[in-house]
């Protein structure tokens, strides 16, 4: 049994460690927290922008590269059941002001399976 199996972590954990690891821009550890069939949407499009591990390694880590102070700032949490549901404003980003955002994250077996990004 994996450390994982044994326990498996609770969605807010879930939620804020995956916002750790943003922050510190450690891609690594950021897509060990997702599933690896996981698909990320921007709403309201009904296919997904990016589908498992290794797009999300790839597209993070090239942002994580170029945006040496991009930082996201925990605006608000709701947790429900499997879903958690975050108010974020995100900055740092080459190009671009403050960016406005809420993420949807639905955990199952102590991993993030989906995401939908709602863009304010």
């Amino acid at each position: 049994m994996t450390p994982r199996e044994i326990h498996r972590p609770n969605p807010e954990w879930l939620a804020q460690a995956q916002l750790d690891a943003y922050n510190a821009r450690d891609v690594k550890t950021f897509v060990s927290l997702y599933a690896p069939d996981v698909e990320i949407y921007n709403f309201p499009m009904g296919k997904p922008v990016m589908k498992g591990r290794a797009a999300m390694e790839k597209t993070y880590g090239k942002m994580f590269a170029a945006n040496p102070h991009l930082h996201c700032r925990l605006v608000n949490r709701i947790v429900s059941g499997e879903f958690v549901t975050d108010s974020e404003l995100v900055t740092g980003m080459k190009g671009r002001g403050e960016v406005r955002a809420t993420a949807i994250y639905r955990m199952r077996e102590g991993l993030i399976h989906r995401v939908w990004f709602i863009r304010h």
